[in-house]
């Protein structure tokens, strides 16, 4: 397998692969994906919401690959002190005002400060923090440990590589929470994240290098 950067040309295929890896995924469709009353819209923003961003941080350098037998297996997003954090115009110049709709009808907004503040937690005062802002595995190679090999193969060793001290995520789920345990992530913060009368439950976790 190889680890590299992501490229322009390949931000429509990575959008999908995202949008399909995420789209049954609780944070989202627990929370804003029940002001959808089709599933074809419902699906429609996640491939939008997640074409927005990953053409945002490509363009910035934080989003990559691995592959393996010349196909994406999954896609990273980082988050550091050493790299750019985009900008209001750049989420605009990047496709950002096609998700004007879903703020107004959606409460995007909403959502999105939700996930803001659930971001920051793990991230407070940590000079040397780096931060797993996205881990994807490709759907067709999921059941594969593709991503436990993306995360101790290549993340870990690129974070302290470039000075790292502490690796930070947030997850929404159980399950992902105990396999960031058994690669020696610690929990720092649990707690309940509140949309609209829903409330989903968010985890803060850190591994030191």
């Amino acid at each position: 397998m190889h680890f590299r950067l992501a490229v322009v040309p390949e931000i429509n295929h990575l959008s999908a692969l995202v949008a399909e890896a995420f789209n049954h995924y609780d944070l989202y469709q627990q929370t804003i994906g029940q002001t959808f009353l089709k599933t074809a819209d419902y699906q429609r923003f996640i491939l939008q919401l997640h074409a927005v961003h990953i053409a945002v941080n490509v363009h910035l350098k934080k989003v990559f690959v691995v592959e393996a037998q010349q196909q994406i297996v999954s896609v990273v997003i980082l988050d550091s002190p050493q790299l750019p954090t985009p900008s209001i115009w750049q989420y605009l110049k990047h496709g950002g005002l096609k998700l004007l709709p879903y703020v107004l009808k959606h409460q995007l907004g909403r959502f999105l400060k939700m996930l803001e503040v659930a971001e920051k937690v793990p991230q407070q005062d940590q000079l040397a923090n780096w931060h797993i802002n996205m881990l994807a595995v490709n759907p067709a190679h999921q059941g594969q440990h593709i991503g436990s090999k993306t995360l101790t193969q290549y993340i870990l060793p690129y974070v302290k590589q470039h000075g790292g001290q502490q690796v930070s995520l947030i997850t929404n789920t159980a399950r992902n929470v105990a396999f960031y345990q058994k690669n020696a992530f610690q929990v720092i913060d649990e707690r309940w994240l509140a949309f609209q009368s829903t409330q989903i439950k968010s985890w803060a976790l850190v591994r030191q290098l």
